[in-house]
């Protein structure tokens, strides 16, 4: 009978969610951190040091990881959790760093913002910014990419491909759709402007956030009241591929961010942060209000996760820490400590289900 209850427990607890995380560090490693056994279970080593910013594929089982100097980027397969591939597109005196990467969903190519900066041996020449599609099998240049209304940005644009591969969303004053072939413009969403007459213009999230049910993008609204002249904050879910946002306000505009959906998309959490006031807000979906705000200690500088069964609140970046708070109380529960200071962090579930 015990044993049958152990294999029963174990069971249980294997069918639990939970995730991984790959923590970007100083050094020459990607830390991999198990949210159950809150443990480092395993370490990346990466060829350059001090690798940043980490951008998950479609199928989750890849990682393409960038370094500090943003000129080489390295492939990870996260089956095999090592480095399997690396390209850059410096050469010689010609540095050529790389801004937004979107990979697309067959991880046959990407599309990339550049620029090239050639070293002379009297001054430094800048060409750019350009938007290319790189082909990540042969490590070349496959297309050059017109700029959307001629308007060429080094800042304020991203990229993203549909999940079939078929469209090319350009995020910039407003959402660009393009054909992923032929990169002719085939839709434009103008979120520049009002969504409805009378209303200000919007500001929301259309990307997807880690636990957000298919096809929809949770965030955090704001817009400008323009009769009585109040910026005003809500709720936004965006299905990018209808052009529809279904927003609801929840009074005047607070410093708020951090902003992150609860596995089931009831509630969501956010951190209000101002230099010496730090507040816990916890978001009711369903009823569509702000169901609590708790005060915590908090940091100069803060990242908010939640664990994949939904019970733990993480808050990270700057330093080598995670602060772990119960989502139900906001209790403080412990801090997990690293090796390493962290640069940046990538969150993949590992599937089972939320108790």
């Amino acid at each position: 009978m015990l044993a049958l209850m152990g294999a029963l427990a174990a069971g249980t607890l294997d069918a639990q969610a939970n995730a991984r995380w790959y923590i970007a560090t100083y050094s020459n490693h990607l830390l991999v951190w198990d949210e159950a056994s809150e443990q480092v279970v395993d370490r990346i080593e990466v060829s350059n040091f001090i690798p940043t910013g980490i951008v998950v594929n479609e199928n989750r089982d890849r990682l393409y990881v960038m370094e500090a100097r943003a000129q080489k980027i390295e492939v990870v397969d996260l089956d095999e959790n090592q480095v399997v591939d690396e390209f850059t597109l410096s050469e010689g005196n010609v540095a050529v760093r790389i801004g937004s990467f979107a990979p697309h969903p067959s991880d046959e190519r990407a599309v990339m913002l550049v620029k090239r900066y050639t070293k002379h041996s009297d001054r430094y020449e800048v060409e750019g910014p350009f938007i290319l599609e790189y082909d990540l099998t042969t490590k070349s240049v496959s297309d050059t990419i017109p700029w959307p209304d001629d308007e060429e940005r080094d800042r304020g644009i991203s990229f993203r491909y549909s999940p079939d591969g078929e469209t090319l969303y350009m995020f910039t004053d407003d959402i660009i759709a393009l054909d992923a072939e032929t990169f002719e413009e085939v839709d434009r969403w103008e979120i520049s402007q009002a969504l409805e007459p009378g209303l200000g213009r919007p500001s929301f999230g259309a990307i997807p956030g880690m636990y957000d049910a298919e096809g929809v993008a949770t965030s955090l609204y704001r817009m400008t009241d323009p009769a009585q002249n109040r910026r005003m904050m809500g709720v936004a879910r965006v299905r990018l591929s209808e052009k529809e946002v279904d927003f609801y306000t929840l009074g005047t505009s607070e410093p708020v961010g951090r902003f992150v959906v609860a596995p089931g998309g009831e509630k969501a959490y956010g951190l209000y942060d101002e230099i010496g006031r730090y507040e816990f807000w916890e978001f009711d979906l369903v009823n569509r209000s702000v169901s609590r705000r708790v005060p915590f200690p908090g940091r100069p500088r803060m990242g908010l996760q939640i664990s994949a069964d939904g019970t733990k609140l993480y808050i990270h970046v700057a330093g080598n820490t995670i602060d772990i708070y119960d989502s139900g109380t906001f209790e403080f529960l412990r801090t997990v400590s690293f090796d390493e200071d962290m640069t940046g962090v990538a969150v993949i579930p590992q599937g089972g289900s939320t108790p």
